[in-house]
């Protein structure tokens, strides 16, 4: 999920596509989600959510519907943290703008962030607990 939120970040801000580029990205994006997964429980109120709708667990609806609050969470987290980065320590963006461009990079990032960490993360938890099966019954 980190790579693909990687190019996502590195196509939406013109980055030049160098694997310097995807790799500080994607290490930025494994620490964001490794260090808020240790303390914000997003994936128990993802089923809190989905159990609003009274939605069976084990369902496509269900996971679709979980998803989204862990997408919220963590796509929040990554965006204004990555774009912080990006803007803050950027020594080509005049100082005095920097506040500016950091809120108006943000705000354009968010959405299309969102639906690619939404889509990335429920393949990701597809594939995760389809490879944990093949090894639980191995």
């Amino acid at each position: 999920m980190g790579l693909v939120m990687a190019l996502c970040v590195i196509f939406l801000n013109h980055l030049p596509l160098t694997w310097v580029t995807i790799f500080e990205l994607w290490a930025e994006i494994f620490w964001i989600v490794f260090i808020v997964s240790m303390f914000v429980p997003y994936n128990k109120w993802g089923d809190k959510f989905a159990s609003l709708f009274h939605l069976k667990e084990g369902t496509v609806a269900f996971a679709l519907v979980q998803g989204i609050i862990p997408s919220v969470v963590l796509n929040s987290f990554n965006t204004f943290i990555c774009t912080a980065a990006s803007i803050f320590y950027n020594p080509e963006i005049p100082q005095a703008t920097r506040m500016n461009a950091y809120i108006h990079g943000s705000l354009t990032a968010w959405i299309p962030c969102f639906i690619v960490s939404y889509v990335a993360s429920y393949v990701a938890v597809w594939l995760g607990k389809t490879v944990a099966q093949k090894f639980v019954k191995a």
